[in-house]
């Protein structure tokens, strides 16, 4: 009897283990992920046009390079100044001769 009872509680809980699982919601993990990466402000962008890379978030600060058109950016910040104008502090990868670093900079959107 002892054997019989043993066989019928891990032939139920083999069913229940199979059967469980078929009523979650399929790729629900999945789903949360592509959410994260849609709202993420570090993913790369490329540059259309060329622009310069500033020192500081104002019209008269200094030029520390200028970024060619097709150079990946990635986003840091977002700021918007009293003024309502919009900047990005944004990290390029620059070129030295045969050096690659990264430099980190602002850039002027406009008003938004």
């Amino acid at each position: 009897m002892n054997l019989i009872s043993t066989l019928i509680i891990w032939s139920w809980l083999l069913g229940f283990s199979l059967i469980v699982p078929t009523t979650l919601p399929a790729g629900a993990t999945q789903k949360i992920i592509i959410e994260h990466r849609k709202n993420n402000i570090r993913s790369p962008l490329i540059a259309f046009k060329e622009f310069n890379l500033l020192s500081e978030a104002s019209k008269n600060s200094s030029i520390l390079t200028k970024v060619r058109a097709g150079t990946p950016i990635q986003v840091m910040k977002v700021w918007y100044s009293s003024d309502s104008e919009q900047w990005l502090l944004v990290n390029i990868l620059s070129q030295n001769y045969y050096q690659l670093f990264y430099k980190r900079g602002w850039v002027h959107i406009g008003i938004s």
